[in-house]
């Protein structure tokens, strides 16, 4: 309704959709949509719009756009005509010298993260859950000249926790980009209704609470320097019970950084909910469709982007395979940052 007027016809990939009705609208295959009329208008529904749009060109079409849909407030933001551009898309913000704290740097996204910050001369913090686990993190990126700090501790135990915020507290220098990425997902052999307090209590440990008391930690400092970036690692997982507890776990962080992130606008600091798509990865399992390098450069985007962006959600699968500026190029034109 956005575009004035419901469609005339649906397009999926999916095939069990084509034939189908919804709400009175037919659906279709990509290799049946109609023939380009003058006046026909296109909207695309989704973020990988680049082979879509080269298709819809091929077959004539003149007038597309994209609905651009704020993740991280349920809202559509914007239909953009896909050849407009933004020449005033800002460049990266360089976090040369910084200083930034990984959970789960050991592997896996942390990993990845944690060398690509490296690799742009930011100083690290590498957290893991034992102490051996984060040393060899810190050695992994000790080749890019830059000070890696260890620390330790099992964010399922609110005491380790706590510990941690207080070491945290007395750091100097301070943290200036935080990424709270170490989660777990616990296995559910049984399934759904067999799962027990203990599988929910040690993810929402670990996943929302450990997040949210780093942050309460870290994010007063950085109001007052006047600088912080926070991303969140989310997910988007859904329908899926037998990860329950983790999904959930994941809820409560999105819940935290919708309510938390409009009070840090014109601060200096802005948090990000990052949702990485699903990796291989040992949580992720070797099914998974992509590989774990491909959260670059979209898990940088939360801690390099500049200007008051907030309380945002960014998908890292919409950007794989560009470079960094590019992808900041993409974020903003389809209003994820």
């Amino acid at each position: 309704m956005a575009a004035g007027r419901p469609p005339d016809v649906l397009c999926d990939n999916s095939p069990d959709k084509w034939g189908q009705r919804f709400r009175g609208i037919p659906c279709v295959a990509p290799g049946d949509i109609p023939a380009a009329a003058e006046d026909t208008l296109v909207v695309l529904c989704l973020r990988n719009y680049e082979a879509p749009l080269a298709q819809l060109r091929a077959l004539g079409y003149r007038h597309v756009r994209l609905a651009c849909f704020d993740r991280g407030y349920h809202r559509l933001s914007a239909l953009r005509a896909l050849d407009e551009t933004l020449p005033d898309t800002p460049p990266p913000l360089s976090p040369r010298g910084r200083r930034a704290l990984v959970t789960g740097a050991t592997r896996g996204i942390g990993r990845q993260i944690a060398q690509a910050l490296a690799q742009a001369g930011t100083h690290l913090i590498c957290h893991g859950r034992t102490e051996a686990a984060a040393i060899q993190a810190c050695r992994a990126v000790a080749s890019y000249g830059i000070e890696a700090l260890p620390v330790a501790a099992d964010l399922a135990d609110a005491a380790a926790t706590d510990r941690l915020c207080r070491w945290l507290a007395d750091l100097a220098p301070p943290v200036d980009i935080l990424y709270n990425n170490a989660g777990i997902s616990p296995p559910c052999p049984e399934g759904f209704w067999k799962q027990d307090g203990r599988e929910f209590a040690s993810c929402y440990a670990v996943n929302a609470i450990a997040p949210i008391r780093i942050c309460q930690t870290l994010i007063p400092g950085m109001r007052e320097r006047g600088f912080g970036r926070i991303v969140n690692v989310s997910s988007s997982i859904q329908k899926r019970p037998d990860e329950m507890a983790y999904a959930c776990s994941k809820a409560a962080l999105d819940k935290f950084v919708h309510d938390l992130a409009p009070t840090l606008a014109g601060s200096g600091v802005m948090m990000s909910l990052l949702d990485p798509g699903w990796l291989r990865t040992d949580m992720g399992g070797a099914n998974a469709p992509h590989a774990v390098d491909s959260v670059l450069p979209g898990a940088l985007l939360g801690a390099v982007v500049d200007g008051d962006v907030n309380g945002r959600w960014i998908s890292a699968q919409d950007y794989r395979g560009l470079s960094l500026e590019a992808a900041i190029h993409k974020a903003f034109f389809i209003r994820a940052c």
